[in-house]
């Protein structure tokens, strides 16, 4: 088997006035051989390459434009204007005559009247540099989303053009039309650890901000994978033999409007099946009437995970060499699903049920404490889109719990048993020694 390393050293040229080139120097490589058919060996062949080319600084155009993107969000009925700086590097007078130009599979089309340029056209000398002022003006009828385009200031590269128009000097433009929603949405996630054969129920809270009744027609969503702005939705082990939740497993109560000034509740109700397994992965897709909300904005992803409780212990065989008292501390990390509207089992408090044995003789244990830590936040952004910072409040987004025993023990064989209690994971120490 042989294989090929291909060693390389690019020497660039350090701080540089603003018409200085790049020149990136000439290439000195050393190819080796490397052989295994009888031993390692390696022979080397050094060679020169031929000289790189001399780049444009950070350009491939003789006209330099800053800045080179611009994003710009606005609501209806507004404007902004961006002022865009054009250097000549060329060696010749660049006639400038600013085009918007609509970049190919964009969602929307960024209408010519919404953009003016001043000045229309110049005359830009070699190193010379002039100001243009970009405006955008929104229609008040204008439809939300997202606008892409690019001001072009040079010509087109018939040269270079490949998928896309190649054009020599461009400001990208990405433009965010949008105005404010009427409605709060309290959960955005319902997050769940849950057992085969039982129920759950989860609450989505949904305020009207606004002067208008809105009609809301909520559904679950499933095997359905959009792009962009929306999520995906995706069963997770459906060729398995035994039964995956889906759907029809997610029963939803709900008004069908929400009144101006009024607050509702959206009840999810989840039947998990005895012999279900795996994960289900969907969206509630709440079918809030407001033409402010984007796709993913009047969304609840729903993600539940079935879990068995482990019947049977870890054990943990291992050998002491000294004599005295030993610590066994035990950690379990838990991700808190209940800051996203579940109030089942991902609140329920874990522990541990532990036994130790030397040989064959059960040894006695002594709990010496228990630590619970938690990690806390303030004004989590989990309520969307309207919320004031005072109702968000406090979130406990994660729980360290600790346990720590102490045992009397001589040297020799050890057995440690861990039967986890309302958690899927820990980590274990040992610990020989005296402890004060």
């Amino acid at each position: 088997m042989v294989g090929l390393l291909f060693v390389s050293s690019l020497f660039a040229s350090g701080a540089m006035a603003d018409d200085v080139a790049l020149l990136i120097r000439p290439l000195t490589t050393e190819v080796k051989m490397v052989s295994s058919s009888s031993g390692y060996g390696v022979s080397s062949t050094p060679a020169i390459a031929e000289d790189a080319v001399i780049y444009p600084y950070g350009e491939m155009s003789k006209l330099v434009v800053k800045p080179s993107y611009s994003n710009i969000r606005l609501q209806p009925g507004e404007n902004r204007e961006v002022k865009v700086t054009v250097t000549n590097r060329g060696e010749e007078t660049a006639s400038i005559n600013p085009t918007l130009v609509i970049q190919p599979y964009t969602q929307n089309y960024l209408k010519e009247e919404w953009v003016t340029v001043t000045p229309q056209s110049f005359e830009l000398a070699p190193d010379a540099k002039q100001q243009f002022v970009v405006k955008v003006s929104i229609p008040k009828d204008a439809d939300i989303g997202y606008y892409y385009a690019s001001m072009v200031f040079g010509k087109f590269d018939e040269q270079n053009y490949t998928k896309y128009p190649v054009y020599g000097g461009s400001m990208e433009m990405s433009i965010d039309v949008w105005t404010p929603p009427s409605v709060q949405i309290g959960t955005t996630y319902i997050n769940d650890r849950v057992e085969a054969g039982k129920g759950y129920d989860y609450e989505v809270k949904i305020t009207n901000v606004g002067k208008q009744d809105i009609a809301m027609d909520p559904e679950v969503l499933m095997n359905t994978v959009y792009y962009a702005e929306a999520v995906s939705s995706i069963r997770y082990d459906a060729g398995a033999s035994n039964v995956v939740m889906d759907e029809s497993s997610v029963t939803i109560s709900a008004p069908s409007i929400i009144k101006a000034g009024e607050t509702v509740t959206v009840k999810v109700h989840l039947d998990v099946p005895e012999d279900a397994t795996g994960s289900f992965s969907g969206t509630l897709d709440l079918g809030i009437d407001d033409s402010a909300l984007r796709d993913w904005e009047g969304q609840v992803q729903l993600y539940f995970t079935v879990w068995e409780k482990p019947s049977e212990p870890f054990v943990k065989e291992f050998t002491t060499t000294t004599d005295g008292t030993m610590r066994i501390e035990i950690t379990t990390s838990i991700y808190d699903y209940g800051m996203y509207g579940s109030t089942t089992s991902g609140s329920l408090s874990p522990s541990f049920q532990v036994s130790m044995k030397q040989g064959s003789q059960q040894v006695g244990m002594q709990l010496v404490g228990s630590t619970t830590r938690g990690q806390v936040v303030y004004g989590s952004g989990n309520v969307r889109p309207l919320a004031s910072s005072g109702s968000l409040g406090y979130q406990n987004t994660s729980t360290v719990y600790t346990e720590v025993y102490e045992v009397s023990g001589a040297a020799g064989e050890w057995t440690l048993s861990i039967l986890p209690v309302n958690t899927d994971n820990f980590e274990y120490s040992i610990t020989t020694g005296e402890f004060r």
